[in-house]
């Protein structure tokens, strides 16, 4: 989805401006004082800025339609290169997790090499797979190439908010520009949903429930001991960390990152998000094909007006996000986006359109597009130089993480509580799922609101012009 976030290698940046009384960590006096100094934004010109900002956002934009055309054509895809059963859900989920997993690699890549000639390697491996997904002819092709795009993704998003730093200077040019790259990743997955829609109506095709993956592996030894392992895997990456850092040896993420309470705060806040976002363009989108037998073009049409608030609301947050406290920026707009999925977890299948399903799709993208540009910033305000690369790879791969991580939920909450329930339609059988997948949205996003309200508390408003 959206998919759906920027590593960063930047000129130094001053100390954040916040409200009188913060107290919020940031590099020392005399680190701010160096960084102030030191920072100097290459002059470039209008068409340069606009040129940057929509080549970074359109490479967005293109690898998000792609991913919601996969999920819109799925089962077609299946049927057609006689995918196994066991990896028919792979090509829409593999690329998240290949990007998650490579994300800090590729920034740390970035760091050697330099940002230009890493976006440009991404870019055009991205665009070179994409293109070989058309001429392949087995399932197992599709999902390695969509792997493969993952990995290209993350070159690409490693570098690009370290691009649009280094042209653009601190200020309201900036905060629009970091607008446009939230923008497209939403943006571009309702874009390709209602391309996908299209296409499905004009082939005669009707998309079959494609939440149907077996979760019941999960009771098999290999799975738990996997599950096991990667759950014990965590504290001894840290631990790994803390002894790289201090025997003076290269630290992949510095632990010390975790004792900033904002950046733990918009790493949490955008992987649920992200994750809601994503799952409720699939469910919602399921549920008008499914639930209420709507064709896929009209499927896409319901799911315009997100669109269109997505964009109104990304231009709209680079010019007020200066003037609005950042806690305040996330708290309201997640308590927006709460009520999409409560919307839609109440709503009977009898029900006009315009009755609840309509304002949930105006809610629905108020958190991750405002979250987005909010995150950003703020890692540019917090992290000194050395530290912003890794610091945005580890903002990103939070967003692909959660991306992945909230469908995977939503998915096992569906088709366990969609189970053993004999003798009742199966329309009502999946509605049950939906359901119960719509109020765990809600759970999620009432969890941002707290987690939000603790994290962001001692920040102030951000994103202010330079003197």
């Amino acid at each position: 989805m959206a998919t759906q976030t920027e590593a960063l290698v930047l000129p130094s940046i001053p100390q954040p401006a916040l409200e009188s009384g913060s107290d919020t960590q940031s590099p020392s006096t005399d680190s701010v004082s160096q960084c102030s100094d030191s920072e100097h934004v290459r002059p470039a010109s209008r068409f340069r800025k606009a040129a940057v900002t929509f080549q970074l956002s359109g490479v967005n934009f293109a690898s998000s339609a792609a991913n919601s055309i996969i999920v819109v054509g799925l089962p077609r895809i299946t049927e057609d290169l006689n995918l196994p059963q066991s990896l028919a859900f792979w090509p829409s989920s593999v690329p998240g997790l290949a990007t998650a997993s490579t994300l800090l690699l590729a920034g740390a890549v970035a760091d050697v090499l330099g940002p230009r000639s890493v976006d440009l390697l991404g870019c055009t491996a991205n665009g070179a797979f994409m293109l070989a997904c058309a001429f392949i002819k087995k399932g197992e092709e599709l999902v390695v190439l969509r792997a493969l795009q993952g990995v290209a993704l993350a070159l690409h998003l490693s570098s690009s908010v370290s691009l649009v730093t280094k042209i653009l200077p601190r200020g309201r040019g900036r905060n629009l520009a970091f607008a446009c790259l939230g923008l497209s990743q939403p943006l571009g997955f309702s874009f390709g949903l209602v391309i996908g829609g299209i296409l499905v109506d004009t082939i005669g095709w009707r998309s079959a429930c494609i939440i149907s993956t077996d979760v019941y592996h999960i009771k098999e030894p290999g799975t738990i001991v996997i599950l096991c392992l990667g759950v014990l895997a965590l504290p001894l990456f840290i631990g790994w960390m803390h002894r790289q850092h201090n025997s003076d040896l290269p630290v992949l993420i510095p632990n010390s990152f975790w004792d900033n309470s904002a950046f733990v705060s918009i790493c949490a806040t955008i992987a649920l998000s992200f994750g809601v976002l994503t799952s409720l363009e699939l469910f919602a989108s399921l549920f008008f094909q499914e639930i209420q037998h709507l064709s896929a073009l009209q499927t896409a049409i319901r799911i315009l007006p997100s669109m269109v608030v997505g964009v109104i609301l990304n231009f709209s947050t680079g010019l007020f996000v200066h003037k609005v406290p950042a806690l305040w920026l996330v708290v309201v707009t997640s308590l927006l986006s709460a009520g999409s999925p409560l919307l839609m977890a109440t709503i009977q299948p009898s029900w006009s359109y315009w009755a609840s399903a309509f304002f949930a799709q105006l809610f629905m993208p108020f958190s991750v597009d405002v979250l987005f540009t909010v995150g950003l910033i703020i890692i540019t305000n917090i992290f000194p130089e050395d530290k912003q690369s890794v610091a945005g790879a580890v903002f990103n791969t939070a967003a692909q993480f959660g991306n992945a991580f909230g469908l995977a939920v939503m998915q096992v909450v569906s088709s366990l509580v969609s189970k053993d329930h004999g003798g009742i339609k199966p329309s009502e059988v999946l509605m049950k799922g939906y359901r119960a997948s719509f109020w765990t949205m809600f759970a999620f996003m009432m969890a941002c609101v707290i987690i939000a309200g603790a994290g962001l508390r001692k920040i102030g408003k951000i994103g202010l012009k330079q003197d």
